[in-house]
């Protein structure tokens, strides 16, 4: 009996071990994604401020279909 206890004092001890070291991944992987959510923010804003007038007029044309369409 006290063998049995003692294995699942070490069990939960491993658990708890694991639930740690999954909590600080999740945490640095929270950080990660709120410094992606700012970048991907920036670029969108960088994007829409861009204009038609500051593409050349050979790119703001479309091409025409070609004639088997």
């Amino acid at each position: 009996m006290n063998k049995r206890i003692e294995n699942l004092e070490i069990l939960s001890m491993e658990q708890e071990s694991t639930i740690e070291t999954l909590s600080r991944e999740v945490h640095l992987q929270q950080q990660q994604i709120q410094v992606l959510e700012v970048q991907l923010k920036f670029l969108q804003e960088k994007i829409d401020s861009i204009s038609q007038e500051e593409i050349p007029a050979s790119e703001a044309q479309d091409e025409a279909p070609p004639p088997h369409y």
